[in-house]
């Protein structure tokens, strides 16, 4: 029950909502029309309403969203781009129905469902790979833990038996290496993703990361918590960037995420951090905030771009515009950004 979000970074942002939320759902879902008309009302109503099962909304890359609302069994709308292959159900933009669904065989349902019970046809709508189900791999950490098992096991005996597996360490003593370096993280997930950063990046610096990665989990109720926005640079509710100040040194994602926090729980006018790919972390403060007051925060890896912080930032009481809050991203799957709540 109420407000929670979730991310998985690169692959997924997702938030449950007891109620609709005009600053994050897509308006265009309420203006879809239905086949047919439910007993619980008019399709707006389902989504708009407080349905007891809540509000789920999800983004993916390639800006594929999809918003479920809970209000009796399920009501689900998936919004994204025309895809190579793509049939059944989501249509194939062609103009003509028929070649997407059957309707049932007559007589098979009452006259009111048959609008809306039917059979996907076309192409490409054979079952889902175990590889690609989504449902069947719990989550990327446990798929991982499962490649790097399977790989410990089968170099260990000379072979390597599923390539869908595969493992991102290049053979057995890379692994070997990489149990040592990672074996002082406790959690199993963290401790297989330290494991594959070890082997990807062969920098012992990951063991570091995955640590404060844990440090990070036993300080979310702490304070103001710094929540993932999207893929992206961070937009305020008009679409318009905020100011926001850059870093010399931070570039690992959760050290951008701790500063966000430490800085956000003194100066109420920082509101966000964005950090994008080989980049610096910048924290994102609301127009009318004087950035001197940063001054009092040295962050790792040499401080702020400048001393004086008048880098091409904009005037010290002054900003880039924007609202006072983040409430979206541009999409760019470059990009990383997150707002204090």
């Amino acid at each position: 029950k109420g407000n929670a979000e979730f991310e998985e970074p690169f692959l997924l942002w997702a938030a449950r909502r007891t109620e609709w939320d005009v600053s994050m759902h897509d308006h265009d879902v309420l203006s879809i029309k239905p086949s047919i008309n439910w007993a619980v009302g008019p399709w707006p109503k389902r989504f708009q309403q407080a349905p007891k099962g809540g509000l789920y909304y999800f983004k993916l890359p390639n800006e594929v969203e999809i918003t479920l609302s809970g209000v009796d069994y399920m009501s689900a709308v998936i919004k994204m781009a025309p895809q190579q292959g793509q049939s059944g159900y989501c249509g194939n933009f062609n103009g003509v129905a028929e070649d997407e669904f059957a309707p049932p065989a007559p007589g098979s349902v009452p006259p009111v469902l048959v609008p809306a019970w039917n059979t996907a046809v076309g192409e490409g709508l054979e079952q889902v790979h175990d590889a690609d189900n989504l449902f069947k791999l719990a989550s990327p950490e446990l798929a991982l833990s499962a490649a790097l098992v399977q790989q410990a096991s089968a170099l260990r005996v000379g072979h390597q038996e599923d390539p869908m597996m595969a493992s991102p360490c290049k053979d057995a003593h890379a692994l070997d290496e990489a149990e040592q370096a990672c074996a002082s993280i406790p959690d199993a997930d963290l401790r297989a993703a330290c494991m594959a950063d070890f082997c990807l990046t062969e920098k012992a610096s990951v063991v570091d990361d995955a640590a404060l990665s844990g440090v990070m989990e036993e300080r979310l109720s702490d304070g103001r918590v710094p929540l993932f926005v999207g893929h992206g640079p961070c937009r305020d509710i008009g679409g318009q960037a905020l100011r926001a100040v850059r870093t010399k040194g931070v570039r690992i994602a959760m050290e951008c995420q701790e500063l966000l926090r430490e800085v956000g729980a003194a100066i109420a006018g920082v509101v966000g951090a964005q950090l994008k790919t080989e980049g610096t972390c910048e924290l994102v403060v609301r127009p009318g905030t004087d950035v001197h007051d940063l001054l009092d925060f040295a962050p790792s890896g040499g401080g702020w771009v400048d001393a004086d912080l008048g880098g091409g930032v904009g005037d010290p009481q002054g900003g880039l515009g924007g609202a006072s809050f983040v409430a979206g991203v541009e999409n760019d799957l470059s990009w990383n950004c997150w707002r204090l709540d």
